[in-house]
């Protein structure tokens, strides 16, 4: 029932609370981090897609250890890229995703010549993987394992070479930028509705 002089009241609309203390997200870093784990997707499933075309028959022969290796990298380049839709998607999950994807990344390069023995040959610049060990033993006769692998890691002798250092690269820049505040606050986002827990009366 209303009142003469006073305009009757048609409900409460409250309004949104804007909080001066609220930290502001930063939706291109958050876009950034995306692209470059789409980035680490694409590398990686090219990667390994090279390496068995490298291996040629030989990949029916291949050790179990490196069919373990090649296995972990499309599922490192599908938690990539899983977590670069999230992102887009404006979802939190998804930086976690992309942070967990990106020390992955590094690991499976880092740890490449422990897991498979003789990797190192397959960065080598030759026709194919037997071939390759001709090379190193004339070019390179004090390298073997480990040091090899990551000689020619830095070398960009072939695909192979260049791919794996393209996808360190970018797994150190995904590990610096996945999860960063700017990019976390963008993601969370506020809901539509602008209610705050600091909203008077509340």
């Amino acid at each position: 029932m209303g009142y003469p002089g006073y305009p009757q009241q048609q409900g409460y609309h409250p309004q949104p609370y804007e909080d001066p203390f609220e930290r502001k997200g930063s939706p291109g870093l958050a876009v950034f981090s995306a692209i470059v784990g789409l980035g680490v997707a694409g590398v990686f499933a090219w990667q390994t897609l090279a390496l068995l075309d490298l291996l040629g028959p030989l990949k029916s022969q291949m050790p179990g250890s490196w069919t373990g290796l090649v296995v972990g990298h499309f599922v490192i380049a599908f938690l990539a890229l899983v977590g670069a839709v999230l992102v887009f998607a404006r979802m939190v999950a998804g930086a976690f995703v992309l942070l967990f994807s990106a020390v992955l990344t590094i690991a499976a390069i880092v740890t490449a010549p422990l897991i498979a023995d003789g990797i190192g040959y397959t960065l080598v610049d030759a026709r194919d993987v037997v071939n390759a060990t001709d090379v190193v033993d004339a070019a390179y006769p004090t390298l073997t394992g480990n040091a090899l692998y990551f000689h020619q890691l830095f070398e960009f002798d072939n695909t192979q070479a260049t791919l794996r250092f393209a996808a360190l690269a970018l797994g150190v820049i995904l590990l610096v930028i996945a999860a960063l505040p700017p990019s976390l606050n963008w993601l969370r986002g506020r809901r539509k509705d602008g209610y705050s827990p600091r909203q008077a009366g509340w």
